[in-house]
């Protein structure tokens, strides 16, 4: 019994929420003391518990759910559902009318966008524009499901009938088709800017790398460094770009290249070409080895004053190097340079304030 008597107890409580005392807030104890008064009254049955809580706490009650879905609500459920069919907007002639004309035009767009970028890229001759024109074609393609979908809403409601359950099907195309087609329209400049990118550090490491082979020039013939007068500040900011210092540092090489041309010997050539021959090198690399032999015996004979006999005089292995584009020079100049060997500079050597 005394188990019976706790669980009602329980379950009166559970359905209780303490109504406000009428006691003055600012003695603590006589407001205490209504509240417990009025607990104690609820749980021994004295007083029914508030109503608050009744609808969300307590035992379960069949169709609670739908009743909290209904709170709130401004328009009863039933009332709704009744009326879903006429709000949809393809049941006004008015909307019908203008949706099929911009439908129309919309799809006739699409069908010239996807047939002419289709045709050009298979026209261009760059990667990047056939591949971004094919992205476009085919965000215009998959448009057609969302064109295809008003097109029907039309011609349904002329039946009486309705497409609102392919609504989100139209819109996916819709989404869909225009992500790709502003991202086939963005491939060519992507790709043109990630190549810029590319190509500025590729200067920047073929700068740093020729430095070996600049100091072997430098160290031994100081007249090579180009000066450079930064007195006018739009000349200044022209002279610290990276493609300005690559350049001037290839000017000096092959300046320097010219310096101690007139101390090349044949059998310092011959001898070297043997020698790289049997290490398996050919063709320009041989050459390029080759020529850093070259330089190495020229400054070291321009530091005796010794020159070969003009009938002994040849040129460097790497001469006549076949280039197209201006890098390629630059690649020529890397190849030697990789065949020197790492040294410290024998003369001190400005390059950091000008270069």
């Amino acid at each position: 019994m005394a188990r019976e008597w706790q669980a009602h107890r329980r379950d009166r409580l559970s359905r209780h929420t303490d109504p406000t005392p009428m006691a003055d807030p600012d003695h603590p104890e006589a407001w205490r003391a209504e509240l417990l008064a009025a607990r104690d009254a609820v749980a021994a049955g004295a007083t029914a518990p508030s109503a608050h809580r009744g609808i969300t706490a307590g035992r379960h009650r069949p169709g609670l759910k739908d009743q909290l879905a209904a709170v709130g609500s401004y328009i009863p459920l039933a009332v709704r559902a009744e009326l879903a069919p006429y709000r949809y907007y393809a049941h006004d002639n008015m909307y019908a009318a203008y949706l099929t004309l911009y439908v129309t035009a919309y799809t006739i767009g699409e069908v010239l966008l996807a047939r002419g970028c289709w045709r050009l890229a298979q026209r261009s001759k760059r990667t990047s524009v056939r591949v971004g024109l094919r992205v476009v074609a085919l965000g215009a393609i998959v448009t057609f499901g969302y064109s295809g979908v008003r097109t029907g809403n039309v011609i349904a409601g002329a039946f009486g009938m309705s497409l609102a359950g392919w609504e989100n099907f139209a819109w996916t195309c819709g989404d869909v088709g225009a992500m790709l087609t502003l991202i086939g329209w963005l491939v060519p400049t992507i790709t043109d800017q990630a190549k810029n990118v590319q190509y500025r550090l590729r200067q920047y490491l073929s700068y740093y790398r020729l430095r070996r082979l600049w100091l072997a020039f430098y160290s031994e013939a100081p007249e090579i460094r180009l000066p450079v007068d930064q007195g006018d500040p739009a000349r200044s900011r022209r002279f610290r770009s990276i493609g300005f210092k690559l350049y001037r540092r290839a000017v000096e090489i092959r300046d320097g290249r010219f310096v101690i041309r007139q101390y090349l010997e044949a059998g310092v050539r011959e001898s070297s070409e043997a020698h790289h021959r049997v290490r398996g090198l050919s063709g320009e690399e041989l050459n390029a080895a080759v020529s850093a032999d070259q330089i190495l015996a020229g400054i070291a004979a321009r530091k005796t004053g010794e020159r070969p006999h003009p009938n002994r005089l040849t040129d460097f292995a790497d001469t006549d190097p076949e280039t197209s584009q201006p890098m390629d020079d630059i690649d020529a100049l890397l190849a030697v340079a990789r065949h020197l060997p790492r040294q410290r500079a024998r003369t001190l050597h400005p390059e950091r304030a000008f270069a």
